[in-house]
């Protein structure tokens, strides 16, 4: 068995172990204003871009539409 297969529990265990007696790391003050930046989500607003993006290309990308400007182009 080599290292990495000791460090990864056996997947075939279906029971789950926690740590209880867990490590505590205390954010510097210094850069917890930034931290605290960098996990706000903003999982809606990059939704609403794919659905614009989305509404905009999609008649853009279909075969209708390739086909036409192919055929605009080449006869």
């Amino acid at each position: 068995m080599n290292n990495f297969e000791q460090m990864l529990p056996c997947m075939k265990s279906k029971h789950v172990y926690f740590n209880l007696t867990p490590t505590v790391i205390y954010e510097p003050a210094d850069i917890s204003q930034d931290l605290r930046k960098c996990r706000v989500n903003n999982f809606i607003q990059r939704k609403a871009d794919a659905a614009r993006l989305e509404r905009l290309l999609s008649p853009i990308l279909s075969p209708e539409h390739r086909n036409k400007i192919w055929k605009k182009i080449h006869t």
